[in-house]
């Protein structure tokens, strides 16, 4: 029976593994596929496909007659061959969230995606609901191998793209899944064991072979593509790491010089586009000397006016992507440059590949280099710069849009501008530029980020910034010290050689802007004046139709540009039409009706079935469902809040996704898997006060989180990634004890309430991993936290679900 039990264990550990493999895997997807990864959406995906499994439990009442291996090993190669089916389907459906904008047959597709998504995940949850329901009186060491696989499926995710790209990702989870099944099978007939060896075999002839079938689909209105439609395009080759997918192409589309003046007539240097992920596509420009002619363009880019105040400056550049800012740093005769760049394998690729071509950028004497993400670089840096170079990367300045207006950015929040003026010498200056995107909205947003950000420095902004226009891009340049008139006279001379446009300098007149580069009225010219007084500024705050507040790391949506105080009027702005809002961060609102929708027809409505059941004691439904469905609420909010706030510290979506999901439930496990023993007799009371326990500690990270991202920001990831899982155990531990008591306490009434309760916790799930990022939109993800808390306290309140009282759990 050991030998049994050890198989079934582990069984439970590889198809959790699958799971959350999976889930972490789509997340990638969705980062290649539609620009973002939508962790919370996958999250929100996941728990349905769990929940409508234990309402599929529920409409068969003898579920516990059923032959116990052979239902498991059955729905584990279900779930197997699933991952694989699902794909090919929402792979095919010619869905895109940028289309929502004009087409909506979208919002159609978007069903389509949710149920073919939520397939694998139904299958992966009958297993897993089956196995808790069927043997109820381990839930603990059943919960321990769910959550401790999962926690393991989250770490793997990391590696699965390395070996094959995107080819051998879906392949390897289907096999993690088939593993599982033979684990299940060992009363199985046979035929059976040999079929299934016959499908594993298959599986890694596909994994080795790769084809061109299991590509993850891109949208047409990405970058790549985009660029690869260009006559004469060439795509030259991909590489992967865990974090990113790079394409180097060429294409008449790349061509990148960013607000360049129209005075320059003279071609460009060759140049390779460098695409992040399908879309952001930046540029590598060819460079053979500093003294190379082809490189005169740089002198008539807006971003080289800063070496026009500054003599052999001290330069650090922040995500230079293809080098373009590098290379200027190199011919104005920078005296120190060091480069931060975040994706470890663009630093790669220019060091072996593209090193000839790029002139080997980083291999040069002079030039010191860091990967690392550009927040814990900063937090780490000591030395002080003369210049400090904000990369404008994007060809195409899409990702400058605005799509997606719930994305996190934490490089342009108010607690960065601070930390980068604190890198300034005495003289030093910020240089920033970005493209004009009309309706006004990201320029406004920046300038006044900088200007708060001077302010808390104890500077008056209306000295120490000068901005200058040309016909598709804005730049600013913010000094530590005010502007001196031999600077604002270098400012004119270099505008006018190059006929950019004046936008402000300290003492700036009106007949002196709008001049070359001509709008209907100077709007950038009123907009910074407007903003560099206090009082104005606040009303432009209040009555602009668009939010251009600074963002703050605790809400760091830089692109969350929308009103609902001024909805109608954006509304009457967008020509009365409505889909534009479903780019900003209204598309999780959407999201939410249709996951309600969906999670109601298939979690809720079958459930319905135990109204019939021999259960009629009044209160019980009620109490059962608000007790899971708060525990569930309270845990989605913690795992959600914490991927949002660890992508700060750990520098990238996938490392915080990978890693709060592995220390949330691998801790949880433990928890689950000592909660009988811990809570052991007067269990209620004991599970009360874990309750309190618990809500207090999430409340006691609101203050300890600062401190930590302050003294561990700049740490190396591995290190990182350690104590991130120590600091999280202890909650984690606690946040694993309310679900298994909770299913110990309705074991002892009756059996046959198992599936609601596992039903009716994935459906909380469902809609609280959506609702967790709506709330954070416009309350901050603290607040969440704090609701979190509230959430773990009311559920003592409904738990007179048994009647269990303060007797022994036997």
């Amino acid at each position: 029976m050991a030998e049994i039990k050890h198989r079934f264990l582990a069984g439970i550990f590889f198809i959790s593994s699958a799971t959350l493999c999976l889930q972490i895997s789509l997340t990638r997807y969705f980062s290649i596929s539609q620009q973002y990864h939508f962790a919370f959406w996958v999250v929100s995906i996941a728990f349905l496909g769990y929940g409508a499994s234990g309402s599929f439990l529920v409409l068969f009442k003898k579920f516990g007659s059923f032959d116990h291996d052979k239902f498991l090993s059955s729905s584990s190669l279900l779930f197997s061959l699933s991952i694989i089916c699902s794909f090919l389907l929402y792979n095919s459906i010619p869905f895109d969230f940028i289309k929502l904008s004009w087409d909506k047959n979208q919002i159609f597709f978007v069903f389509l995606y949710y149920l073919s998504l939520s397939l694998p995940f139904f299958f992966a949850g009958l297993t897993i609901s089956f196995a808790i329901t069927t043997r109820s009186a381990f839930v603990n060491k059943i919960y321990f191998s769910d959550l401790s696989g999962a926690g393991i499926g989250t770490l793997l995710s990391a590696f699965v793209f390395l070996s094959k790209g995107d080819r051998g990702v879906i392949i390897f989870i289907s096999l993690l899944a088939l593993f599982a099944c033979y684990l299940f099978s060992r009363k199985r007939s046979f035929f059976f064991k040999l079929s299934l060896l016959c499908f594993i075999g298959l599986e890694v002839g596909v994994f080795l072979y790769s084809p061109s079938w299991l590509s993850f689909r891109i949208s047409p209105f990405k970058a790549l593509p985009l660029a690869l439609k260009y006559p004469d395009a060439k795509h030259h080759f991909t590489r992967w790491n865990a974090i990113s997918r790079i394409d180097i192409l060429e294409s008449p589309a790349v061509r990148y010089a960013p607000g360049l003046s129209l005075l320059y007539e003279e071609k460009l240097p060759p140049q390779l586009g460098l695409s992040i992920d399908g879309g952001e596509l930046t540029a590598i420009t060819r460079f053979r000397s500093p003294q190379d002619p082809e490189l005169k363009f740089l002198s008539f880019l807006p971003s080289s006016l800063a070496y026009s105040f500054l003599q052999n400056p001290r330069t650090l550049i922040i995500e230079p992507k293809g080098g373009l800012d590098v290379l200027a740093a190199i011919v104005f005769k920078a005296s120190q440059i060091k480069v931060i760049e975040s994706n470890p394998l663009i630093v790669k690729l220019l060091h072996n590949e593209l090193a000839s071509f790029s002139g080997h950028l980083y291999n040069r004497n002079g030039i010191q280099l860091v990967s690392a993400y550009s927040r814990a670089a900063l937090q780490n840096e000591k030395k002080d710069y003369d210049l400090i170079v904000f990369s404008l990367s994007d060809v195409f300045g899409s990702s400058s849009t605005g799509l997606f207006g719930f994305g996190e950015n934490y490089l342009q929040t108010l607690n960065s501008f601070v930390q980068i003026l604190n890198r300034l010498s005495s003289q030093g200056i910020v240089s920033t530029s970005l493209y004009l995107l009309p309706p006004a909205r990201q320029e406004m947003r920046v300038l006044a980020t900088w200007i708060e950000a001077l302010e808390k420095s104890d500077a008056n902004p209306a000295f120490h910034i000068v901005a200058i226009r040309s016909w598709g891009t804005i730049s600013y340049f913010i000094k530590k010290s005010p502007f001196l008139e031999q600077e604002i006279q270098k400012l004119k001379d270099f505008a006018n050689k190059c006929l950019f446009d004046l936008v402000y300098y300290p003492g700036i007149k009106i007949e002196e802007v709008n001049l070359h580069n001509e709008f209907e009225r100077p709007l950038y010219y009123d907009f910074t004046l407007k903003l560099l007084n206090p009082s104005k500024r606040k009303e432009l705050y209040e009555n602009y139709l668009f939010e251009i507040k600074p963002v703050t790391d605790d809400r760091p949506f830089f692109f969350n540009f929308f009103k609902l105080n001024k909805l109608n009027l954006t509304y009457k702005a967008l020509g009365q039409k409505w889909w534009p809002f479903l780019q900003g961060q209204f598309l999780v609102h959407l999201l939410l009706f249709q996951s309600i929708i969906i999670a109601v027809a298939l979690i809720l409505l079958p459930l319905y079935a135990l109204r019939k059941a021999k259960i009629r004691k009044k209160g019980v439904f009620p109490k059962v469902f608000s007790y899971f469905g708060l525990i569930g609420m309270a845990f989605m909010f913690v795992e959600i809040i914490l991927i949002q706030k660890f992508i700060l510290l750990l520098g990238h979506p996938l490392y915080s996704i990978s890693v709060i999901i592995f220390s949330l439930l691998f801790s949880s496990g433990l928890g689950s898997f000592f909660s009988k023993r811990i809570l052991g007799q007067n269990l209620k009371k004991n599970l009360r006060i874990s309750l309190l326990v618990c809500a207090g500690l999430i409340v006691s990270y609101l203050f300890l989180f600062p401190l930590y991202y302050e003294n561990f920001i700049g740490l190396i990831l591995p290190l990182k990634i350690i104590l991130t899982v120590l600091v999280i155990f202890p909650l984690g531990f606690l946040m694993g004890f309310p679900f298994p008591t909770g299913i110990r306490l309705l074991e002892s009434k009756d059996k046959s309430i198992i599936p609601w309760a596992w039903a009716t916790n994935a459906f909380s799930s469902v809609i609280n991993s959506i609702s967790a990022l709506m709330i954070a939109f416009w309350a901050g993800y603290n607040l969440v936290l704090f609701l979190a808390a509230g959430g773990y306290l009311l559920a003592i309140l409904f738990l007179g679900f048994s009647n269990h009282g303060n007797k022994t759990n036997t």
